[in-house]
């Protein structure tokens, strides 16, 4: 096995994902009649999912055809190749949206006056003449007017000519000279200065001017010598450098290495910074180190050396990240750093203000902070005075670093103003982006309504801001440098993420609506997908004109589906308007269809149905699939518009697609990841009459034993379409799929299953009892019990296992729902005579309707007028109904139908022992009728533990049915009773009439002294715990007994002395 070629695709939303695409010649041996050179096949790779482009192993050209064709349509989805080999021409399919800039003028120009000036300024006759001060600013000049992207221009050639001059003033004495010297040396990139820099970067006077000689020097080595420069860099940091975390992780990562390593963040950044300038990897994850780090002491200084550095090689992407976070961090309030730093020289630590009195140094101030913040404007402005090139990306760059979503939400801010001699109330608007200090200069510097704080720290408005729509004027700062640049205004429209910048840059381009109009197809792409209107609008306007530049139909898909799939509504309508106008023409063009159908928008997919019908079945089945190749499952509206490829293949394509002759490259679609389009092949695959002896075992087995339950689904269908001399034998695997807690899987074996069950009755008799176990296990999905129950009670209904009484009343009983149901319906079929009276009293309690109606009627059939006792006590379940017309049945039963011959008393003390208070009710008013003294004992026995209040209360109704005759019997008794009488005495604010009652019958029998004795120790506890409300009566009691029983102990009612202790 060889690998020909391979590629990497990198999506970016909703989240970073790679997919590998590889070409590979497999080592196969020959094969009858097959090609020998058909041995190549292309694999997908996406996360952990991987799939093929290839049924079979084919040419090597056509594998390399399908190849590029997925990679076209990837690219053309968004994605972004990130690497490739072995495939030549793959750049030529990206679709970079490259801007096209002006074409200069191509007139040679002469030595600008101000250069020639700046040059004359050192000679040294004149040089000798000026100050330091304005030495510095000299040198500072010439690094200002550098510019290293035309070093063949006059006016670069002539500053280049001052190098070796430049050179000769190093080591003046004066120190700032010297870094301005290094600034200009190394943007003028003269590589015979490079050992000077070398030089200076060692023995110069600060570590400022050691720092920019240093970066001088790497600025005019060779690549070579840069590259063989980074390798000497940070030789223990590899893991860093390539590292693939972000945030907070990478923070934190580099800070423990830090303090593993002994080392700082100033000098990492540096080196880091360096290694940066040649290798594209350790860049990235410094920049997205540089966002996460945070602004603070012990980071902030190799932060700012690092912002040094890029000014000083003009690395407008670092100094516009920069920028945003100087913008958007509060400045550090608190605890000072140090200014203290190690000298060059000697390595001992020097103070950074030597003699003086100043208080150490806050890391990233307030102070700082503005200075940092207005430092980027003014050098933009300087640039642009001189109409540098580097001005409009370097405003670009910062610009860009405004995101809406990072900044606080917009505010109204009521204050009290002096207006006309009064107080008048006003409000401040603060929009995002209020706390930049750049945007009132650069963007809005010409807006009427714009108002500022002092020193432009905060800006407002007064009257809403609307930045859904272009600025009604232009209100940018720099007019001539933007108008110069028209690329640079395009630039912001296609990256900004700020809703403001984007409606200040449409208004821009509106004045360069042809140059909008002449960028390719790929810049207008961008711009229509944008998702702020005023930026989709120019999209639109320059894609319409192309369209109405010709009418040549193949001229205008393109653009059409460009404008389709705009986030635009007016883009999208006119696209669809105008290609209604002609849907013959535009039918004919099967990309543009399958665009349409699978567009994100409802509208688009319905016109793209339509189109559908018109268009020519072959070339849109070809085109169907290989969009279906190279469908990602992230793609929005894949799922809406492969339903709607569906219903076509099932509706007016039926007849092509089943008659179609490539059915064998379906065969890739059923490993494909996303699972509409696997379900989409399915459904095509099985139209064709051999399609289903195509799919290879292992496939298939593959799809049946998938983690996702749709792509098992689409599995079953498979298996649903073999045939049944081949279903007979996986039985078992038939049952496993119908019980399955997935609908889909069970609607796509359902029909297999039941045409083998219908066809042999012991397989039918086999599925039935599988499907009947599986309603007595709790419902693995939603339906699952509907559908078995359906299949049971209706196809199956000769084969439905279980349906004697005994197999109704279980399933009747059971937990399951789908059991009861299944009872339910097996109990229609039975006779009342089935089922005993206590059974049917049961039932009529079920949760099922149909089953408590069934059972009241067949109590009403099996009841005689005169029930015996037996039946009676056979129908108390049925006082547990919960349900209304099961209690409102009982109810009417207990009541009125039995008699009080056919009740008797264990079975109305267990009515009055009922949780019902109903039930309770009528068996103390059934009880009552019958009360006698020789079922006195009886009841107060099995009713004098209940813990209702009213039972309590029923239950002293006994009392006095106790037979007194017998006073040691009694007083037995009344210790048997002794709980219950404690109970009711010892409750508090209720049962009133109950220990009123309770009270009374004990004080009466005190006259034996067998129950007297009872008495007394039960009214000795009360007294100790009762309320005083009640304690007079028991204390009484107590009294009677003494003086009437004088040799019961009563210790408490005669005082004691306590035994005296000698000291």
């Amino acid at each position: 096995m060889k690998k020909i070629a391979s590629a990497v695709l990198v999506r970016q939303l909703p989240r970073e994902r790679t997919c590998t695409v590889e070409l590979i010649e497999l080592d196969l041996p020959a094969r009858t009649g097959a090609d020998p050179a058909a041995r190549c096949i292309v694999t997908v790779r996406q996360e952990l999912q991987e799939s093929s482009l290839t049924a079979t192993p084919c040419l090597q050209a056509e594998a390399e055809r399908r190849m590029r064709d997925f990679i076209r349509r990837r690219l053309a989805a968004g994605e972004r190749l990130m690497r490739h080999e072995g495939l030549a021409g793959l750049d030529a399919l990206t679709p970079q949206a490259r801007i096209t800039a002006p074409t200069p003028a191509s007139t040679p120009q002469p030595v600008p006056t101000p250069i020639t000036a700046l040059v004359a300024r050192f000679q040294p006759a004149r040089w000798k003449l000026e100050s330091a001060e304005r030495r510095a600013r000299a040198a500072w000049r010439v690094a200002e007017c550098s510019d290293a992207s035309s070093p063949a221009s006059p006016a670069q050639q002539a500053l280049r000519s001052l190098v070796p001059r430049l050179v000769e003033l190093l080591d003046s004495g004066n120190d700032l000279l010297d870094l301005c010297l290094a600034v200009a040396i190394g943007r003028l990139g003269d590589p015979g200065a490079t050992e000077a820099m070398q030089a200076l970067s060692q023995r110069g006077r600060s570590p400022a001017t050691c720092r920019a000689a240093r970066q001088a020097w790497l600025m005019l080595l060779t690549p070579e010598a840069r590259e063989a420069h980074a390798d000497t860099l940070l030789p223990s940091w590899e893991a860093e450098l390539e590292s693939e975390k972000s945030g907070v992780d990478l923070v934190d990562q580099i800070d423990a290495g830090l303090e593993a390593r002994s080392s700082d963040w100033a000098s990492l950044l540096l080196d880091w910074y360096d290694i940066a300038f040649v290798r594209p990897g350790p860049r990235a994850v410094l920049l997205r180190l540089l966002k996460a780090l945070p602004l603070e002491v012990g980071t902030f200084q190799g932060v700012r050396y690092v912002y040094k550095a890029a000014e000083m090689r003009r690395d407008a992407q670092v100094v516009g990240l920069l920028h945003a976070r100087f913008e958007n961090t509060t400045a550090m309030q608190g605890a000072s750093g140090s200014r203290d730093y190690r000298s060059p020289k000697t390595g001992g630590w020097l103070k950074r203000a030597t003699g003086g009195a100043r208080s150490p140094a806050r890391a990233f101030g307030g102070r700082t902070r503005d200075y940092l913040r207005l430092r980027g404007w003014r050098t933009v402005r300087r640039l642009a005075a001189l109409s540098h090139p580097h001005a409009p990306e370097l405003a670009v760059d910062m610009l860009l670093g405004l995101v809406d979503d990072e900044q606080p939400p917009p505010r109204e801010e009521q204050r009290w103003e002096y207006i006309d001699r009064q107080y008048q109330r006003s409000s401040r608007l603060h929009h995002r982006g209020a706390g930049w200090m750049l945007l009132p200069k650069l963007l809005l510097a010409n807006m009427p309504d714009l108002h500022t704080s002092a020193r432009a720290k905060r800006w407002w408005t007064l009257q809403p801001l609307d930045a859904s729509r272009p600025m009604p004027e232009r209100t940018e700062a720099l007019r001539a440098m933007w108008d110069a640049h028209p690329e640079a205004l395009l630039r912001l429209a296609m990256e900004s993420r700020s809703a403001l910048v984007n409606a200040v840059a449409a208004r821009a381009l509106q004045d360069h609506a042809n140059f909008v109009r002449e960028q390719d197809a790929a810049v207008l792409e961008v711009l229509l997908q944008r998702p702020y209107a005023p930026t989709a609008a120019l999209g639109f306007d320059a894609a319409r004109a192309h369209v109405e530049d010709t009418t040549d139909t193949a001229v205008q898909v393109p653009w059409l589906k460009l404008m389709s799939a705009s986030t635009h509504a007016a883009a999208r309508d006119y696209a669809l308007l105008h290609i209604a106008g002609d849907p013959a023409s535009f039918a004919r063009h099967a990309d543009l269809v399958v665009a349409l159908l699978f567009s994100v928008h409802e509208r688009a997919r319905k016109q793209g149905h339509g189109l559908a019908l018109l268009a020519a079945p072959d070339s849109l089945l070809n085109e169907l699939l290989d969009a279906m190749l190279a469908a990602d499952a992230a793609d929005p509206g894949l799922a809406e518009g492969a339903a709607l490829a569906e219903q076509l293949l099932q509706g007016p394509l039926q007849q092509a697609a089943a008659s179609w002759q490539g059915l064998g490259s379906l065969l890739p679609l059923l490993d494909h990841p996303a699972v509409p389009v696997l379900r989409l092949a399915v459904s095509w695959l099985l139209m064709h009459p051999a399609g289903v002896a195509l799919v290879p075992p292992v496939l298939l087995t593959r799809l049946l034993g998938a983690e996702d339950a749709d792509r098992r689904a689409c599995g079953a269908r498979i298996l649903a379409a073999l045939s049944d001399d081949v279903l007979r034998q996986q039985v078992e695997l038939l049952c496993t799929l119908a019980l399955s807690g997935h609908a889909g899987v069970r609607a796509a074996i359902a029909p297999a299953l039941l045409r083998l069950a219908l066809a042999d009755e012991q397989v039918g008799r086999a599925v039935a009892s599988r499907l009947h176990d599986g309603l007595f296990q709790t419902e693995a999905g939603e339906g699952q019990h509907d559908d078995i129950l359906r299949w049971l009670t209706a196809d199956l209904q000769a084969y439905a296992p279980a349906r004697d009484a005994s197999g109704t009343w279980r399933a009747l009983q059971a937990r399951s729902g789908g059991a009861q149901r299944y009872g339910a319906w097996a109990l229609a079929s039975l006779a009342i005579t089935d089922f005993s009276l206590r059974q049917l009293a049961t039932l009529a309690r079920h949760a099922d309707a149909g089953v408590r109606q069934w059972s009241m009627q067949a109590i009403d059939q099996t009841l005689s007028a005169a029930p015996t006792p037996k039946q009676s006590a056979d129908l108390l379940p049925l006082a547990d109904a919960a349900f209304d017309d099961t209690r409102a049945y009982t109810q009417q039963l207990f009541g009125e139908r039995l008699p009080d011959d056919s009740l008797d008393v264990e079975l109305l003390i267990a009515w009055v022992d009922h949780p019902q208070a109903w039930v309770q009710a009528l068996g103390r008013s059934r009880l009552v009728r019958r009360m006698s003294a020789a079922d006195a004992s009886l009841c107060l026995t099995r009713l004098s533990q209940h813990p209702g209040t009213q039972v309590q209360l029923f239950v002293t109704q006994w009392l006095l049915e106790l037979p007194s005759d017998d006073a040691p019997r009694l007083a037995q008794q009344l210790r048997a009773l002794t709980p219950y009488f404690l109970t009711v005495l010892s409750q508090v604010h209720r049962g009133r009439v109950a220990k009123s009652r309770i009270t009374d019958f004990l004080r009466a029998q005190i006259a034996a002294p067998e129950t007297a004795a009872v008495v007394a120790e039960i009214f000795a506890r009360q007294v100790v715990t009762a309320s005083l409300t009640d304690k007079p009566q028991y204390v009484a009691g107590l009294r009677d007994i003494a003086a009437r029983h004088p040799q019961i102990e009563l210790p408490f009612l005669a005082w004691k002395a306590p035994a005296l202790h000698s000291a």
